[in-house]
């Protein structure tokens, strides 16, 4: 059986002494600090505490201590004294309540974060607090019926992104499935990472009990939009003069290098370092940190873009646009907008710099380039190939020699080279 003794020990340097509990459980000596701080005049010499109103502030300390035992009944006994400290703390803290700002605890977490998911969480952040009307919001209040509330807020509320938010026939536009999907799987993803972090379930410590998304299924996503363009459509951007217009110019020359190098995305980009013997290597930031290879792809630069790599070269990175723009975020801004002007031109409705990934892959496909070599070339995860893997090393001369016949279809003599 437990046993309790207030007591104090070393005088502090203001002179005052903290009053502790002393635990002895299964022969192991244990302390619990207390708010109650007293001096000399409170004790006497052998250290005894004689103040009354101490004492009996020590004594129901004492009882709150032994009460918790007798709830616990024999379950005590296969208590470690750790484990038993740490519930009576809980207990003398107030009880087995326990309190975490959700919103908060979301926005430390997304700060650790690359900037591109992280700011995918502060979004869902920013949704939640629109939702409640401001913050904090404790993680116990997050149910079933609440994540019901928000989704259906998310579904009504119009979209906050920049030119999205408006269109020009129906005015506000709502926001797309996968923005919900992506806000409501944030929150899921912090919400196990709480639990992860703040329950003990060897030793049963259970703060956060409760598991919403046990019962809360995050709708699908709505099948997206076919972003692929076609041979010609593709053709007509490479044969596109340049029109004076930066934004113009810069959508035209990175679409055309994204397809090029298999649909490179525009972040990649903006921080590619120097080629090798004409071989560019670097990690996917999108999955870069969800792999065990970093995302690592190696692409050949073929001769039709190597006027356009010229054009942007840069003495640190491959290309010079991080000089023309602050972030990638940037960056891609600029590309969109002078994709919209290009999309407008060659009649593809909302052009973005998307698509020069999913065209590769769908001329890939209908060039009969077999579905694991295109999976390779955009860097996805085969899940079923994952043991197979970890043997087999890769063969970039199957996604170099399927890059080849891509770059084949297409007339280069507008920008400089042909493909051989």
């Amino acid at each position: 059986m437990a046993t309790f003794k207030a007591e104090v020990q070393n005088k502090r340097a203001d002179g005052t002494y903290n009053v502790r509990v002393r635990i002895t459980h299964n022969r192991m000596v244990r302390r619990i600090s207390t708010n109650i701080f007293i001096t000399d005049q409170d004790l006497t010499r052998s250290l005894k505490i004689k103040n009354t109103k101490v004492v009996e502030q020590c004594n129901d300390l004492i009882r709150k201590c032994r009460e918790k035992c007798n709830e616990m009944g024999y379950e005590i006994n296969a208590l470690s004294a750790d484990q038993f400290v740490e519930k009576l703390k809980r207990h003398l803290e107030g009880g087995e309540r326990f309190s975490l700002d959700f919103i908060q605890y979301m926005k430390d977490k997304a700060a650790k974060m690359k900037e591109s998911t992280g700011g995918t969480y502060l979004n869902a952040v920013s949704a939640l607090v629109r939702f409640l009307g401001g913050d904090p919001l404790d993680i116990a209040d997050i149910n079933t019926n609440f994540l019901t509330s928000f989704e259906a807020f998310l579904e009504k509320e119009p979209s906050q992104c920049g030119n999205n938010r408006k269109s020009k026939s129906t005015g506000e536009m709502p926001k797309k499935s996968r923005a919900i999907s992506a806000y409501i799987g944030s929150i899921r993803a912090i919400h196990n990472l709480a639990k992860k972090e703040y329950n003990d379930e060897d030793n049963g410590i259970i703060r956060i009990p409760n598991s919403p998304f046990k019962t809360f299924k995050i709708k699908p996503q709505q099948k997206t939009r076919k972003r692929a363009l076609t041979i010609d459509k593709i053709q007509a951007i490479i044969d596109l003069p340049t029109d004076g217009s930066t934004r113009y110019t810069l959508a035209k020359d990175c679409f055309i290098l994204s397809f090029a190098l298999v649909g490179m995305n525009s972040i990649d980009m903006y921080n590619a370092a120097h080629l090798k013997k004409k071989i560019l290597t670097y990690n996917r930031s999108k999955t870069a940190d969800r792999r065990d290879d970093n995302a690592e792809m190696r692409i050949l630069v073929e001769p039709c873009i190597e006027l356009l790599l010229e054009k942007y070269k840069d003495k640190i990175r491959l290309f010079n646009f991080y000089k023309r723009y602050s972030t990638p975020k940037n960056f891609n801004r600029a590309i969109n907008i002078g994709l919209k002007q290009i999309g407008d031109e060659i009649g593809v409705e909302d052009l973005e710099f998307y698509a020069a990934r999913h065209s590769w892959a769908t001329i890939a496909r209908s060039a009969e380039i077999d579905k694991a070599t295109v999976h390779e070339a955009l860097n996805h995860v085969d899940n079923a190939m994952k043991i197979t893997d970890i043997y087999i090393d890769k063969d970039w001369s199957l996604i170099w020699n399927a890059n080849k016949k891509v770059l084949s279809f297409f007339d280069w003599s507008a920008i400089g080279y042909d493909l051989i």
